[in-house]
């Protein structure tokens, strides 16, 4: 079982993903930027499922672990809740969490270096049991944190957007809830019933946010995926 003072470091990790977010979003080469967003996220993604699993397994929950501890910053969400705004680096933001999402969904290659990089690596991902329905949990959390980007105004760009709905139709794939949430009696898990229940949620409240928003690519976006009140019951 990990060690206390290896979460309690996992803590400060997050911390310091806040502080290098800030910096990250003051480089000029786009190049650099979505570079250090790439290892930011999935660290981030990484740390935030390994410190759920080993609260499963009786380690204290720590507060601070989760994805959303990353948009603490007032900057930050500003940034990520103002419709207007044209900053460059939210799109960045929501298009390398949804790609480390799909990244951690598969599984690693086989490590042939046995450095402490490699360590790391293998315990964060294989420790966690790493299969379909742990790497989603961290996924509901992002799309949850996202949710805003749907109503962004970028001069045009869709590129956020697409990944954001791209997300929730992987995670509408998993979690089946067409007939409804499952229940226990089905034989569901407690867990299974919390994250279909929040899908239910993002999928109505992205059927209001499609309502409200008056875009062209939007509307045409609606079709293809037929996102209606309908198919999300």
């Amino acid at each position: 079982m990990i060690s206390e003072s290896f979460l309690l470091e996992l803590v400060t990790k997050v911390s310091l993903f806040r502080r290098l977010l800030l910096m990250v979003r003051n480089l000029r080469a786009e190049s650099d930027r979505m570079h250090a967003l790439a290892c930011i996220c999935r660290t981030a993604l990484c740390v935030h499922l390994f410190a759920r699993e080993s609260a499963r397994r009786g380690q204290k929950p720590l507060p601070g672990t989760d994805i959303i501890s990353l948009f603490e910053d007032a900057r930050i969400k500003d940034d990520l809740n103002s419709v207007t705004s044209k900053s460059l680096f939210r799109e960045e933001l929501v298009a390398m969490l949804v790609e480390s999402c799909f990244q951690l969904s598969l599984p690693l290659p086989e490590q042939k270096n046995s450095g402490m990089e490699s360590r790391v690596i293998g315990a964060l991902a294989y420790g966690t049991g790493y299969g379909a329905l742990n790497w989603t949990e961290p996924a509901l959390e992002v799309v949850e944190v996202c949710r805003p980007c749907v109503k962004w105004d970028c001069d045009g760009r869709t590129y956020a957007v697409d990944c954001y709905l791209k997300l929730l139709v992987r995670l509408c794939h998993i979690y089946d809830t067409r007939g409804g949430v499952k229940r226990l009696k089905d034989g569901a898990s407690q867990d299974q019933i919390l994250n279909e229940t929040r899908l239910q949620n993002l999928q109505r409240e992205l059927v209001k946010d499609l309502q409200e928003v008056i875009k062209p690519q939007l509307k045409v976006r609606r079709n293809p995926w037929q996102f209606s009140s309908k198919n999300f019951s």
